[in-house]
């Protein structure tokens, strides 16, 4: 199998060639991309590809700087040029550094087939015996980390099959059993994106490559996920315990960690006798990982039990206050939330990768219909795959600063563009002003001029609760606040929220809390207030 780079600047350009030369059902594979000449230069070395098939505008190196270093560095890598451009200058330089074929996009499967073909046929015309045989031992390892990936991914799920291409690929097929140890690095998105120009397959080549050169020799097999965000290795004996594992990666932690300041966190499934349980495995190797504390630097080997996870960060309480504020527009309390949040992390020195990754996902769940517009705007809140690459401390204090920027960006934006005739925010910051007043849906309307039944429905598409629950929140959440924070008499606090009746009052309390006043100010400080009942 032929490894093929594509360079294009536009992020879709290369997504789209990339599916086309899948679809050509040629013995090839895209390995790499790159955003221009400089940066495939610097892949170049790491992903070692056979062919590229190159944009010609590009910025930072063009194509014509770019078709001149390969013809000088590396004139056995095979070039296919594709271009919007039918310029003098662009054919020239094609034809003046050799490129196998020059495409005009619109790009048809019939031009690039064609194209490849000649690629694929001017590469095997150049390589040397030793070449060959160079070329048959990477294609080899290539054709194992693909089997390998798809029977972790389910896409070959057939016993049969897996154990005759076991036998095909593996020298030493683990039927007679095996584990898996799933290694991911913390800080591994933080270097993609400040030391590797965002781009995250350039810095797992680096790391597959030096998993590679310290654990040659070892019977295993290494193989990326999916996702390419965490290394797989295949143990063949499944004798090896945590110690050992931990023996044998602990090199490439301290390189890794002293070169790039990247940390290895390993899970260590339990041992397993058939091949077609690799999903199984990885998944359990996968979860055992995250229990390591997202504090520190230090190795660790996760390999059975699972740690005990700390209280929660964001109780429903807490989520209800968040989802609020977001609604109605309150920029403040979510930075103080949001802030509240991100101190409890620091505080815990006991949390685990696992409850930090779940803690930021109900940040997420508290925005609800709004988390789509306020994700959009955000590169990393729009990513899928950020909460999980979540590791360390500072990972997490960098995703919480970014959510509370994106939120207090769709508060102020949101409002700008509020039809000014409808005074719902106006309303809003009078109520919270002066909740502890008789203020009733019929007084509001009045003093706006508006129908009441019109008021109560615009209040609730702005707020999320009718007129009567918000009034009645904002009075119980002072009502805890006095509670807590001073000694007056549950009877003087609860005239100063707007309650004359303190047995009203204690109901309304009770049913808000699920505690009684007294029972609430004598109970020790949880870590969340408890969800209304």
């Amino acid at each position: 199998m032929f490894k093929v780079m594509v360079v294009d600047d536009e992020p879709w350009g290369r997504k789209s060639v990339g599916k086309m030369i899948d679809e050509l059902q040629l013995d090839v594979e895209v390995v790499a991309e790159a955003r221009n000449g400089a940066e495939a230069l610097e892949l170049i070395p790491v992903s070692k590809p056979h062919i590229i098939v190159t944009d010609m505008n590009m910025p930072v190196m063009n194509g014509q700087q770019f078709l001149e270093q390969l013809y000088h560095r590396y004139n056995h890598i095979k070039v296919v040029v594709i271009s919007g451009h039918s310029q003098f200058e662009y054919m020239k330089a094609a034809v003046a550094y050799q490129a196998c074929e020059y495409v005009l996009k619109p790009v048809s499967h019939a031009d690039l087939k064609d194209a490849m073909v000649k690629a694929i046929q001017a590469s095997r015309s150049h390589m040397s015996v030793e070449q060959r045989q160079q070329f048959a031992s990477e294609m080899r390892k290539l054709r194992t980390e693909t089997f390998l990936q798809n029977v972790t991914g389910r896409r070959i799920v057939g016993s049969a099959d897996i154990v005759s291409q076991a036998a095909e690929l593996l020298t030493g097929p683990p039927i007679g059993g095996y584990r898996l140890a799933v290694c991911m690095l913390r800080r591994f998105r933080e270097l993609a994106e400040t030391k590797f120009n965002g781009n995250a397959d350039l810095l797992m080549f680096s790391i597959e490559n030096m998993m590679s050169e310290l654990t040659s020799g070892a019977p295993l097999y290494v193989f990326k996920s999916d996702d390419r965000q965490r290394l797989c290795l295949l143990l063949s004996e499944p004798a090896m315990d945590s110690g050992t594992v931990r023996e044998l990666l602990m090199p490439f932690h301290e390189i890794t960690s002293r070169m790039l300041q990247l940390y290895a966190v390993v899970g260590l499934s339990d041992p397993r006798d058939r091949l077609d349980q690799l999903p199984e495995a990885f998944e359990e190797a996968s979860e055992r990982l995250y229990g390591s504390t997202l504090h520190g630097t230090e190795f660790s080997v996760m390999s059975a039990g699972t740690p005990r996870e700390r209280g929660e960060m964001l109780g429903g309480f807490d989520a209800k206050l968040l989802q609020q504020a977001i609604v109605s527009g309150q920029a403040a309390s979510v930075r103080r939330m949001l802030g509240e949040f991100a101190r409890k992390a620091e505080m815990s020195e006991s949390l685990t990768i696992r409850s930090a990754q779940k803690e930021l996902r109900k940040l997420g769940a508290a925005a609800g219909g709004e988390w789509p517009a306020i994700a959009a705007a955000s590169p990393l809140l729009s990513d899928q795959r950020a909460v999980d690459s979540v590791m360390t401390l500072s990972a997490l204090h960098a995703y919480v600063a970014e959510l509370s920027t994106a939120i207090e960006a769709h508060i102020h934006a949101r409002a700008a563009s509020d039809d000014a005739a409808n005074p719902m925010s106006e309303i809003v910051a009078y109520l919270d002003g002066h909740y502890f007043e008789d203020v009733g849906l019929i007084d509001m309307a009045t003093r706006y001029h508006m129908d009441p039944s019109y008021l109560s429905r615009q209040f609730k598409a702005a707020t999320g609760e009718n007129f009567i629950e918000y009034v009645t929140r904002k009075r119980m959440e002072k009502a805890c606040e006095l509670l807590r924070e001073s000694d007056h008499k549950v009877s003087d606090i609860a005239e100063l929220v707007g309650y004359e009746n303190q047995r009203y009052f204690s109901q309304v309390f009770k049913k808000f809390t699920g505690q009684t006043p007294s029972e609430f100010r004598e109970s020790p400080m949880p870590e969340s207030q408890p969800a209304k009942n």
